[in-house]
């Protein structure tokens, strides 16, 4: 007879396992015996809700065998099972899918081009869409594989569109393709319609198209407008994805027929070396408690998870915000609306630790309303076709039981994330409060790399007090889209302090790639300590503002001027002091006459030096010949004790900012910054 109240682990086998018969109930396991784990972790969990019905409440582990452990389904956690670790068994790999393995690869070729191909297997066909391929998500030896692109380089362009006001929420649900772009592909229903322009990238399928006019209709109209815009091109661009007839590059994949075509991205994938998922479900786990009665003391640990689909589409009302919800090709910003491949809902004290997240369709962790305290640690999150991590809560005037506070993402590392959607934010906070997002690694992005607030303007914000500190945040942008920064931060947030962190290497489409960016009315934030390089415009950004405390950083080597503020407001907008500013030819400010003469900043006891002009940095150029000196900026009350020398950085060609001991800096006020401990720790 099991000793209930003696339980603290359970075990559970992957399919197939072999390691004895059904004999036990999961209770224990040593390999010698002839007894048998539980066959799932649901069925594992139902055991200890049973035990917590009746009593039972001591600390369990559920052990997962090594094995891949492919979910028939999402795994639920209620506030019935709590006190519950979810780990591997001694020191094997434990992995958490939510696909299928492909199998029985052959050499074959598909339209006339050599690649490997595999039968799809049943429980992967979906027998309600034509063709039964409902899929458009691929994993092949650990990456994403790519859908065929037409043309493989470059863009279509579009003669005419629906809409042609000029508002940036001015929808197309079609426009007029080309002469000759569209050239009878088959499996048009299957065709994804793809652009990038502001800040977003939209993706639709493709409802129709009329040869007669050329006319494409797409089944998702444009969230945006799409006849040209600030931060676009003068008229739509545009490529097709899951096109049939253009495979033919290494990495790409098609299915047709029941098979999967995939062309091999290097010689090391062979039929014995391939090893392919086709997702099946959008979550792994789901956390979901209730309002006053969250799921409690949950940690994931150890665990490799992942191979999870990818297909969403926006929800939204419209430019009215009136009338029944429309679905569109995007969501106004950072894939905002999506869901994770994990998700807390209504939870408290649970934790993501030491755990890989990879091969993902949207989002990769997902914290909603009425969560906090709970915890990433030291976990991978990469090839996500969205974000790394969402935290979201109620807004200004919701109900505490809907607030999310004291959340914290920590010595992570989150990378080539947004391979499907490029507008996904290393780390998003909506509506949250007291989180910590601290020594991670952010990079190989196409957008932002930490986000927070969700309030644009002076409204009243439920963001406060959140730390963004000691994160090294890189390569982001890579020229797809327009509007970014390292932090992206909105609205008021007092007590929000950004400290710290290493930031290089913001490449954007059109405009805005900048390395700190307080947009639409960021307030009382404190931004200081931090190491910013080689960013395609700005190194600091400032749309508009109040109070924010700019100090003790360093900005260098901005393709545009090295900080800029873009809207004149009769108050203080941004107060900037202690600062090393290092130039290779670019100004160092973008601000207008009004507002130096208005007081908008206030610079004080700054360092500045333009290696290209070591005697006379340009402060602000206008136009040709229309420039602004030190002595300009200080005439017009601009500048307080700020110099003009060498700051005598260790390299700064090879980004080495460490001051040598005879710096002038030091004579200035400035502090070292310590960027030792900078990213994950471990």
């Amino acid at each position: 007879m099991i000793a209930y109240n003696k339980i603290t682990s359970l075990y559970v086998a992957p399919k197939g396992w072999t390691g004895g018969t059904d004999g036990l109930s999961g209770t224990e396991y040593e390999p010698s015996r002839d007894g048998a784990p539980f066959p799932d972790i649901p069925t594992a969990l139902s055991y200890i809700r049973e035990l917590r019905r009746v009593g039972v409440n001591q600390p369990i582990s559920v052990r997962l065998l090594p094995g891949i452990h492919s979910l028939g389904s999402t795994v639920r956690i209620d506030p019935g099972v709590t006190g519950v670790t979810i780990e591997p068994f001694g020191g094997g790999e434990a992995r958490v899918i939510g696909g299928i393995r492909v199998e029985n690869w052959i050499r074959d070729e598909f339209g006339g081009v050599p690649c490997l191909s595999a039968p799809i297997p049943a429980e992967a066909l979906n027998p309600d869409v034509p063709g039964g391929i409902d899929f458009t998500d691929f994993y092949v030896n650990g990456t994403r594989a790519k859908l065929t692109r037409y043309p493989a380089e470059g863009w279509l362009y579009a003669d005419d569109v629906e809409n042609h006001d000029g508002k940036l929420f001015s929808p197309s649900k079609w426009f007029i393709a080309q002469e000759g772009d569209f050239k009878g592909f088959r499996n048009i229903e299957r065709v994804q319609l793809s652009f990038c322009h502001y800040w977003i990238d939209e993706h639709t399928p493709i409802e129709s198209y009329d040869p007669e006019t050329r006319r494409v209709t797409m089944l998702y109209p444009s969230r945006f407008g799409i006849d040209g815009g600030p931060g676009t091109a003068s008229r739509l661009e545009y490529c097709l994805e899951n096109v049939a007839e253009t495979f033919g590059n290494p990495d790409e994949w098609y299915a047709e027929d029941g098979r999967i075509y995939y062309i091999p991205r290097d010689g090391s994938i062979t039929p014995e070396t391939v090893d392919a998922y086709i997702p099946r479900l959008f979550k792994l786990f789901e956390l979901r408690g209730e309002p006053g009665n969250p799921v409690k003391n949950i940690r994931l640990r150890g665990l490799s998870m992942g191979v999870t689909r990818g297909e969403y589409g926006s929800v939204g009302q419209g430019a009215s915000g009136e009338g029944e919800p429309v679905k569109y090709a995007s969501d106004a910003q950072a894939v905002s609306q999506a869901d994770g491949s994990l998700s807390f809902v209504y939870a408290a004290n649970c934790s993501v630790e030491d755990c890989r997240l990879e091969n993902f369709g949207v989002h990769g962790i997902v914290i909603e309303r009425g969560c906090h305290g709970i915890r990433i640690l030291r976990t991978l999150i990469r090839d996500g076709g969205a974000g790394g991590v969402k935290i979201i809560g109620g807004g200004a005037g919701s109900p505490e039981t809907e607030r999310t506070f004291g959340n914290t993402v920590e010595d992570c590392r989150i990378l080539y994330c947004g391979r499907r959607y490029f507008a996904a934010c290393g780390v998003l906070m909506m509506h949250t409060c007291e989180n910590t997002v601290a020594h991670n690694e952010i990079g190989y992005l196409y957008y932002t790399g930490v986000s927070g607030g969700w309030i644009w303007g002076y409204a009243p914000s439920s963001t406060h007090d959140n730390r963004i500190e000691k994160n090294h945040i890189h390569h982001l942008g890579d020229g797809m889209l327009s509007d970014m920064g390292g932090v992206y931060l909105l609205g008021l947030q007092p007590g929000t302090v950004v400290s710290g962190n290493v930031i290089h290497d913001i490449r954007s489409r059109n405009y805005g790639g900048w390395a700190l960016y307080t947009d639409e009315g960021s307030s009382f934030i404190t931004l200081e300590n931090n190491v910013c390089w080689n960013t395609s415009d700005n190194a600091y950004h400032q749309h508009y503002g109040s109070m924010n405390t700019v100090r003790n950083n360093i900005f260098a080597f901005s393709d545009g001027p090295m900080m800029r503020v873009s809207r004149t407001e009769a108050h203080m907008s941004i107060l900037f002091e202690n600062n090393i500013v290092y130039s290779a030819g670019s100004p160092m400010f973008d601000i207008s006459r009004n507002q130096i003469a208005q007081g908008t900043v206030a610079s004080s006891r700054n360092l500045y030096f333009d290696a290209s002009r070591p005697e006379a940095p340009v402060m602000r150029r206008f136009g040709e010949g229309d420039e602004m000196s030190m002595a300009d900026f200080r005439a017009a009350g601009m500048e307080y004790g700020s110099v003009i020398a060498d700051p005598l950085f260790m390299d700064a060609e090879a980004h080495d900012f460490r001051l040598k001991k005879d710096s002038p800096a030091y004579a200035m006020g400035f502090c070292d910054i310590d960027t030792s401990d900078v990213g994950p720790r471990i």
